[in-house]
């Protein structure tokens, strides 16, 4: 059979796209959330201000990437998060 007759084996790769929506007290800590995580998050991870919420989302082409993705902006997230928060002198 000649090779250009051959039936070719093409896949369309699937894309998984995690969002992550996060909710904070007011749109100032949701931009200072936003500006914290950009730095680690540029070629990752888009995100975008909706009034005192911030959405995270990623595209990876498999579960694992994307999962993975997910669990270091979360990590982050909560991280950032501690650092808000005013410190006790007690």
């Amino acid at each position: 059979m000649n090779p250009e007759l051959q039936p070719q084996n093409r896949q369309k790769k699937m894309m998984i796209s995690i969002t992550i929506k996060a909710e904070y007290e007011s749109g100032e800590e949701a931009e200072i959330m936003k500006r914290a995580l950009e730095p680690d998050n540029a070629s990752f991870v888009e995100s975008e201000i909706q009034g005192s919420e911030v959405r995270f989302t990623t595209e990876a082409d498999s579960i694992g990437t994307a999962l993975n993705t997910a669990d270091d902006l979360i990590f982050s997230e909560m991280v950032v998060e501690k650092m808000m928060k005013p410190c006790d002198t007690d």
